[in-house]
């Protein structure tokens, strides 16, 4: 099993230009992915042991291709 870790994201709101906190955790990769820029909250930091690594996965709203 392989360690990741998952965090909530500082993101900048594209509606209202507000930096705000995301509600769910994301890898790293997916934030990357997600959310160009993103920081993560350290405070929220979870380590998740996942077979293989983390799931690919989208964002909200948005259909896997």
């Amino acid at each position: 099993m392989t360690p990741t870790e998952f965090y909530n994201w500082w993101i900048t709101d594209e509606r209202t230009g507000v930096l705000r906190l995301t509600t769910y955790k994301l890898s790293r990769v997916d934030a990357e992915r997600a959310f160009p820029g993103a920081r993560p909250d350290l405070g929220t930091r979870e380590l998740r042991y996942l077979p293989g690594g983390a799931p690919a996965s989208s964002r909200p709203g948005e259909e896997w291709s």
